[in-house]
């Protein structure tokens, strides 16, 4: 399959949820066209000639509105796959216009059916009505609904750049969970506060809805039960003024009924009962149900008739029940029946619309706690990634795997809010700048071992690095302290670049001098490298200086390598890690004896076993630094192997042969070498031997002579 292929079906399976949820809500939509279907039957257009017929106009408008946007929705998905191209922000499923279009559709799936529930559900037997289908497309668009919402905070949050570096954050942080675990398992802030102001909110709404149902339940009963003993006792005394006129009776009762049609709480049946005063017997005399007349009561029955107003609740029905009593005589009573679901079918209509707010309102809920979460929690989960991320890189340093630098410990303040937290995280970025002040003064060898907490020593097989400039003091005379400084620190960090670049370590700064430190099996080699490079980088700096008329700054360098005393020194208040040793102070005297050679870069024998295959070497001499008696034959690095241009390889062969007839005391020879040498390539150390050359002629060495030259400047 080609790329093109499997781009086009990508593109088809995001369009899939889009066009089954619209191919569901059209079917929804034409049902009423399709079959025969009642009112009882929530559908879209059908809900709506149903809602408007039984006299709710509010609500018939409300679904209106929602049927016509679930149609235009509808209608744009079926549209959108041409339009993708030209109109992408609101066609392309994944684009939030996209995702807010199906939000407005479910949810005009939802409001239909509530708005049919709340015109028709008087009775208990209206959702058993209601057919299988149309739970089902509650559900699938309460369902399509919460997903949208959903997709459509996660799309917004993946356009906020914290909000994705958090994500980055979490992957690589934290250990992969399954859905189902994670979901027991999580006791994030954010998943508390939906929990508990969810459960908050529907103990509120249960117990607001439960205290008021029941108050209206009870006004309710209070309120029929008033109305039918007050129409029970009126129908009485009217029977009674017009016993003999039964025309009067059937006139009254006429009235009654007609004014049953637009009352609040209409009657059933109101009935006269007479008694027969021979048997006993109650039959209905006159009604508002003709159906009625005629009716007797069986014996039971009759035997349970009182002679004070009562009331009896059926299964079914309510009856208030008032005596016609003339003279102590009893004529009968009056029957006011009502049926029960048409009694409480406004009381029961008030139930289901308050579940129906309820749940919305709970619903809605949800996602609100959830935002407003979010505004809480993701401030504090910034504020932990940029704690973190201080924290591992600080760890880090500590553990020698990340160079130590300040510019490594930078804190990024995504905080937005003005509040507790904001100000918490600036007192981090704080903390953290104070970190960063303090990292350039504290060597990287002090900082990794600074977790051992107890002074510490060991020995280690360490190569050293040592820098100085050259005449440093009168190139200073003349110049204010703050230019001193500045330029001191100017050529302090084109070192310290070049030795960390080639993986050294800072010790020290003592002024004009750089101590550093390298590490590892080919320690030697890199010490060597950072020198060429400092050497490098130094050229380039006295070329500008030249340029600009400047000051022209030169460096010696001395490198040595072997055993050290590595640990602790210094004062229980004030410790340093440091290396002790003779290995260091050789290096120190091979940086200084530049000075007398007139060479850039000295290393000494044992660095030079190490690297004399890596770089082009020149033996200097035989010497023995001040404080010490035994010789130390000592090499300059010219350059490395595979960028030495001939010219150094002359000057090697050239000088080393003076330096073999120098020590075999041929000092005609030796000057001719040193002599060429330095005439052809003006070789300041050449030019030493040939002033040696002069003194040995004059007054030559004593027999024995190991020609060590024995040094007594530092």
């Amino acid at each position: 399959m080609s790329m093109k292929e499997k781009r086009d079906l990508s593109v088809l399976r995001s369009f899939a949820p889009d066009w089954t949820w619209t191919a569901i809500t059209a079917t929804w939509l034409l049902w009423p066209f399709l079959a025969h279907v009642g009112p009882a039957s929530p559908t879209a257009f059908g809900s709506v000639s149903a809602i408007s017929a039984a006299g709710h106009p509010g609500y018939a408008v409300v679904a209106t509105v929602a049927a016509l946007l679930l149609a235009a929705a509808s209608l744009w998905k079926l549209a959108a796959w041409f339009l993708r191209h030209k109109l992408a922000m609101l066609a392309e499923p994944g684009r939030p216009l996209a995702i807010v279009i199906n939000v407005v559709s479910s949810l005009c799936a939802l409001v239909i059916p509530a708005t049919h529930a709340m015109t028709f559900a008087t009775r208990p037997g209206y959702f058993s009505g209601v057919a299988w289908w149309a739970w089902a497309m509650a559900a699938l668009s309460l369902g399509w609904n919460a997903f949208s919402i959903m997709n459509l905070i996660r799309v917004l949050s993946e356009r906020d750049e914290g909000f994705r570096e958090y994500i980055e954050f979490r992957r690589v942080t934290e250990k992969p969970e399954k859905l189902i675990f994670n979901l027991g398992r999580s006791r994030g802030i954010q998943r508390r506060l939906t929990l508990s102001f969810t459960g908050l909110i529907l103990v509120v709404v249960v117990v607001l809805a439960t205290s008021l149902l029941g108050d209206f339940g009870s006004t309710l009963l209070r309120a029929i039960m008033d109305n039918g003993r007050s129409l029970a006792d009126r129908t009485s005394s009217i029977v009674k003024t017009n016993i003999g006129d039964r025309i009067a009776i059937d006139d009254y009762l006429a009235i009654e009924a007609v004014k049953n049609k637009s009352a609040s709480f209409p009657f059933s049946s109101v009935s006269q009962y007479r008694r027969d005063p021979k048997t006993g017997a109650y039959a209905v005399r006159s009604s508002t149900d003709p159906s009625l007349i005629g009716e007797v009561l069986d014996a039971g029955q009759a035997e349970a008739v009182s002679m004070q107003p009562t009331m009896t609740e059926g299964d079914s029905t309510i009856e208030f029940r008032a005596p016609v009593v003339l003279s102590g005589v009893n004529l009968g009573f009056v029957s006011v029946v009502y049926d029960r679901e048409m009694i409480y079918g406004p009381y029961y209509l008030t139930k289901v619309k308050a579940v129906i707010i309820a749940f919305l309102f709970l619903y809605a809920s949800v996602f609100i706690t959830f935002l407003f979460g979010r505004s809480i929690v993701f401030p504090i989960l910034f504020l932990r990634m940029g704690v973190s991320s201080i924290s591992k890189r600080l760890s880090s340093m500590v553990k020698g795997q990340e160079r130590v630098s300040a510019d490594n410990l930078l804190y990024n303040d995504r905080v937005v809010t003005r509040d507790e937290i904001k100000k918490l995280s600036v007192e981090i970025g704080n903390m953290a700048a104070v970190i960063r002040g303090v990292i350039p003064y504290i060597s990287a060898s002090t900082l990794m071992n600074s977790e051992k907490g107890l002074p510490t020593t060991e020995r280690r097989d360490l190569a050293f690095l040592f820098t100085d400039i050259r005449g440093f003091t009168t190139i200073c005379e003349g110049l204010a302290p703050e230019e001193v400084v500045a330029m001191l620190n100017h050529y302090l960090d084109l070192q310290t670049t070049a030795i960390v670049a080639n993986g050294g370590e800072i010790d020290k700064f003592v002024g004009d001098e750089m101590m550093a430190m390298f590490d590892g099996p080919d320690k030697e080699i890199r010490a060597c490298r950072a020198g060429m490079h400092i050497r490098k980088v130094m050229a380039e700096a006295q070329e500008k200086a030249r340029t600009d008329s400047s000051a022209i700054v030169s460096i010696g360098i001395g490198i040595n390598s072997g055993q050290v005393v590595f640990g602790s020194v210094g004062a229980r208040e004030r410790m340093d890690f440091t290396s002790i040793g003779d290995t260091v102070n050789l290096a120190a005297r091979l940086e200084g004896a530049n000075k007398t050679y007139g060479t850039k870069s000295l290393v000494s024998d044992t660095v030079y076993e190490r690297v004399k295959q890596h770089f082009v070497c020149r033996e200097i001499d035989l010497i023995t630094v001040k404080g010490k008696n035994v010789p130390v034959r000592i090499y300059e690095v010219l350059q490395e192997t595979a960028k030495a241009p001939a010219k150094l390889r002359q000057i090697k062969e050239g000088f080393e042969a003076g330096l073999a007839a120098y020590r075999a005391k041929r000092w005609a020879a030796a000057k001719k070498f040193f002599g060429k040498v330095h005439e052809l390539y003006g070789d300041e150390a050449s030019v030493v031997f040939l002033h040696r050359i002069d003194v040995f002629e004059a007054s030559p060495p004593p027999a024995g002579w190991d020609g060590v030259f024995r040094m007594t400047v530092k």
